[in-house]
């Protein structure tokens, strides 16, 4: 599942988590990814004891996500700085310094890098626009759908609306919108 927004502040990331935990509750095997590269808000929505990115044994460059409350998580946030990976590792704000072509590879590296073991839905906390990363995202993965978070100013329906129908013509159905802060 893809959680869209096409301009930030609208608490996707919040809804994106909250969606994950109550699916893992439900009994599901659930995957977090936070690919907003450039904030990523993983980290600071869950405080799990051990955030350290472990190496797994499947394969040069693969990790094992975090484990917290029952659903696998992994954010660039919590990458190590000497990983190897362009951007990682907790700076003074959290944000990577990237170009889009980089961002995607670094994108593409969190997909096909992460050993998530068995998962029934892998849910992606992307940035928000429509450019590199999204469209990279969907070249990478075989998406079931997609779920847009927006609030009810006109400004973000309007662009909430454009998006929706990018992903549409790009063969990703809306699951469903959440108007966020009614």
């Amino acid at each position: 599942i893809l959680f869209l927004l096409f301009k930030g502040g609208v608490g996707k990331s919040t809804v994106a988590v909250n969606l994950a935990y109550e699916l893992a509750r439900m009994g599901g095997r659930v995957g977090l990814l936070d690919i907003d590269i450039y904030g990523p808000s993983l980290p600071l929505l869950i405080h799990p004891k051990d955030v350290t990115v472990r190496r797994s044994p499947k394969g040069t460059g693969m990790v094992y996500p975090i484990e917290h409350k029952g659903v696998k998580a992994l954010s660039l946030g919590f990458v190590a700085k000497d990983s190897g990976v362009p951007g990682s590792g907790p700076n003074k704000n959290g944000a990577a310094i990237m170009r889009g072509p980089l961002a995607g590879k670094v994108v593409s590296q969190l997909l096909k890098g992460t050993d998530w073991g068995d998962l029934d839905v892998l849910v992606l906390d992307m940035p928000p626009g429509t450019g590199d990363v999204q469209i990279g995202v969907l070249q990478d993965l075989q998406l079931s759908g997609a779920v847009a978070v927006t609030t009810p100013s006109k400004l973000a329906l309007s662009d909430t609306q454009k998006g929706i129908e990018m992903f549409t013509s790009m063969g990703v159905p809306t699951l469903s919108v959440v108007e966020n802060m009614s």
